[in-house]
């Protein structure tokens, strides 16, 4: 499924969608014939923004009508908003906070006529009062800009190394386009550019970002972040797309070489080998051979070394100089976005090589998610969400992007879009996992339950989760090894597309025990960081980076090792910080393993009795309480009760719990014995229970 979900973010056929940025006002609900609607313009305030005590009766109006910063963008590549109504209508109808734009038009960025009305459309999100970010490209994936970055600059081309045993030399360096995503994405066949090659991203950002912040002069500090779609390392196959109706309708502006050999890949840079050698101390060429095969620990030593580094160029040639241009405006827009396949840990090594590196990379870090099924957490998608919401903590951020639809579900089976209370308990599970900033491509419309109304009940019930969340810590105590070091060690490029059958039986153990001990915790309701070692190194008695040491130290519980990750051993700084491998004498085949084995490992959480994994839960703090969002992600309904666990000599100044209903804004008290919390669910309903203020935080 995720070729179909990693390339559709920026899906042609629903870019008349909407999308989002930043606040200024805040809209005012009325009821006609006992529906909420959004009020005309003259009946909005200005909103300023505010942080009123949590649960106080300020906050509480913020609850029940929640202010534009809180609520989801809408999606609308190109989209004509010279017409203030065309604002209007997605501000008041569909009750969203804003849009993400870009130059739309023929010819993309090459018409003056293009900026111009996008100009336009700006100035009608400032009067509107609509959040607004500005996505970086021409469809996708982002680096291209539209073609420009590549015009009368072919050698800015991306390249690879390929391996051909029948080949004189066996090792060649040539063009990266046939076999790969740049050639087999759902928005448009066309060369990329180098994310390698310095000069690449810098004409990228001349073209781009330079572009709209001389354009938009007093409105640039207007938008809220850029956000850049789905940039790689591009010598990967991951297959063609299998939906004809999708693939059919995909144009090719590069053609492509029918008679190119498909080879084993691997992305290269005209002074990868020069870099090589200053890193390491020794040559790459006499090496190339291990790079696609053997399997000794030096031929998995070169393999660790080349992709560490390749990953390490790419993170500060394409990410750093995004993130450092924005922070040439302070009050500007901040560097947003995500990678391309965040829920397979395979692809991680010849895309990103650590994708938790170039995540961290971002100031606003981001998740594409284009599942609206709200099991799919379970199923793999819990790492989309995983590998944002951790960087965000190890950067010190609060906010994380999730770019939405039900692209699958429009693709897949019945073909039909999901309905209110799917879309709900989708949003749930991923704020859940710390996600804040919504951008959607769900359609307004499409089947008799999706319309203005839909939207506008959606973007409220985000706005109250937001309203809750977005100013609260989450807490995640306990650590998940994030094995890429050795999935550098056993990756070998093959031809065909890749998967964990053409991989090493190790690789494909390491990956499994990496997606059961994820998707089991999260099915045991036990909120979690994945940490890579660089970072994980940072909580030992000897830390290589202190700066880092210092916020972290104190913050963890413990670490949880996949298989084959043994080798990982430090002396913790904390003598109470505990460990967990799995191995072949320990092992965890399913969620039943973890919920045995680790259920005792964990921080604050409401522990369900009985036991029931399709509930998932996250776990906050604010302003002394702690706060837990639970989504039931299935249509059954749910009763039973909740134990509050893991916060062993926390003491409350009183029983009284609060509950939260974001979809019908309900606030509630009720109290609690000290032993359980009595709780109902609806099919995909989503509840938040916030303790009482804890002593210790008086």
């Amino acid at each position: 499924m995720r070729i179909t979900l990693s390339l559709v973010t920026c899906f042609f056929i629903i870019s008349s969608l909407a999308r989002g940025a930043e606040p200024l006002r805040r809209e005012v609900e009325v009821v006609v014939d006992g529906s909420a609607t959004s009020a005309s313009p003259s009946e909005s305030i200005a909103f300023a923004a505010k942080k009123a005590p949590f649960l106080s009766e300020e906050w509480r109006e913020d609850f029940a009508i929640p202010p534009r910063e809180f609520r989801p963008l809408q999606i609308v590549h190109g989209r004509d908003l010279t017409d203030p109504k065309t604002v209007e209508y997605y501000r008041d109808q569909c009750g969203l906070g804003g849009l993400v734009v870009n130059v739309g038009g023929s010819g993309y960025i090459r018409s003056d006529e293009n900026w111009s009305r996008f100009l336009k459309g700006a100035r009608n999100l400032k009067e509107a009062g609509m959040r607004m970010w500005i996505y970086d490209e021409d469809g996708y994936p982002s680096l291209s800009a539209g073609g420009v970055v590549l015009e009368g600059r072919p050698e800015l081309r991306a390249q690879e190394l390929a391996y051909d045993p029948d080949h004189d030399p066996p090792f060649y360096v040539r063009d990266c386009y046939e076999y790969t995503h740049s050639s087999n994405n759902v928005f448009r066949a066309r060369r990329y550019p180098n994310p390698l090659d310095p000069a690449a991203t810098r004409r990228f950002i001349d073209v781009t970002h330079r572009r709209y912040r001389d354009e938009l002069k007093e409105l640039y500090e207007y938008a809220e972040a850029f956000f850049t779609d789905e940039p790689a390392m591009m010598a990967a196959n991951l297959g063609i797309i299998q939906e004809e109706h999708i693939r059919s309708r995909v144009p090719t502006e590069d053609p492509l070489d029918p008679d190119k050999k498909c080879l084993p890949v691997v992305s290269w840079c005209a002074d990868l080998e020069e870099r090589y050698l200053e890193a390491y101390g020794e040559e790459l060429r006499p090496h190339l051979a291990s790079l696609f095969t053997g399997d000794e620990d030096s031929d998995k030593q070169v393999r660790r070394r080349f992709w560490s580094l390749l990953g390490e160029l790419d993170r500060r040639r394409y990410y750093e100089q995004i993130r450092d241009f924005c922070r040439e405006t302070p009050n500007g827009p901040v560097a947003s976005g995500h990678t391309l396949y965040e829920e397979n840990l395979i692809m991680h090594v010849p895309l990103d090589g650590n994708k938790l590196e170039i995540l961290k990379t971002f100031d606003l870090p981001g998740m594409d998610m284009l599942n609206s099924d709200p099991v799919a957490y379970y199923y793999g998608c819990w790492e989309a969400a995983a590998f944002p919401c951790s960087a965000a903590e190890f950067i010190g951020r609060r906010r994380v992007m999730t770019e939405i639809s039900d692209f699958s579900q429009l693709n897949v089976g019945d073909r039909k879009p999901v309905d209110l209370a799917t879309m709900e308990a989708t949003a749930g599970w991923q704020a859940a996992f710390g996600v804040t900033e919504f951008n959607l491509y769900y359609a307004i419309g499409g089947a008799e339950y999706r319309n203005e109304e839909s939207h506008r009940n959606y973007c409220r019930f985000v706005g109250r989760l937001n309203a809750i969340l977005r100013d609260a810590q989450p807490v995640r105590p306990i650590l998940l090894y994030y094995p890429i070091e050795e999935m550098q060690g056993e990756f070998k490029p093959v031809a065909e597309k890749y998967g964990v059958g053409n991989q090493s039986q190790r690789a494909g153990e390491i990956m499994a025990s990496f997606d059961i001990l994820g998707a089991g915790l999260s099915r045991i309701q036990t909120s979690f960081c994945v940490i890579d070692r660089k970072t994980l190194r940072s909580l030992t008695t000897n830390p290589e980076d202190s700066d880092e040491a210092g916020r972290l130290r104190g913050k963890y519980r413990g670490v949880i090792f996949p298989r084959h990750s043994d080798e990982f051993a430090y002396e913790w700084a904390d003598p109470n910080f505990k460990t967990y491998r799995v191995s072949e004498e320990n092992p965890i085949t399913g969620w039943e393993d973890v919920a045995r084995e680790l259920g005792n490992f964990t921080g604050p959480r409401l522990t369900p009795t009985p036991g029931y994994p399709s509930c998932i839960e996250g776990a906050f703090e604010r302003e002394g309480r702690y706060i837990f969002v639970v989504t039931n992600a299935v249509l059954e309904p749910w009763q039973g009760a909740f134990k509050l666990t893991g916060v062993d000599g926390v003491e409350f100044d009183s029983e009284r719990w609060t509950l939260l209903d974001p979809k019908s804004g309900r606030i509630e008290t009720f109290s609690s014995d000290g032993s359980e919390i009595r709780a109902n669910f609806a099919g995909r309903q989503t509840l938040v229970f916030v303790s009482p203020k804890m002593k210790s935080a008086e």
